[in-house]
């Protein structure tokens, strides 16, 4: 009966939070150094790094949707000052 190698125990992930970009850049930067440390074989951590590229990708465009519907509201504020409509002049001439 052949045994198998025992998978090495990696150290414990850091509390960072995987919701936010600096979390998942520390997570990348985490996997990084155990890969150059050869903690992780390199094929296990372009797996973790491309499903945090995925995360990374998701979190960006939840953010682009925030700001487009912060966007919308400011837009919608400034267009009616003291309950009426405001025409926009153009800040350029010709434009």
């Amino acid at each position: 009966m052949t045994q198998k190698p025992k998978a090495e125990v990696l150290p414990p992930r850091n509390a960072m939070a995987l919701d936010t970009l600096a979390g998942v850049r520390s997570e990348v930067a985490r996997l990084y150094r155990l890969g150059l440390n050869g903690k992780i074989r390199s094929d296990e951590m372009t797996k973790f790094v491309y499903v945090l590229h995925e995360l990374r990708g998701c979190l960006e465009a939840e953010l682009l949707v925030d700001v487009q519907h912060r966007l919308a509201l400011l837009s919608r504020d400034m267009d009616i000052q003291n309950g009426h409509r405001v025409l926009h002049q153009p800040t350029f001439p010709g434009g």
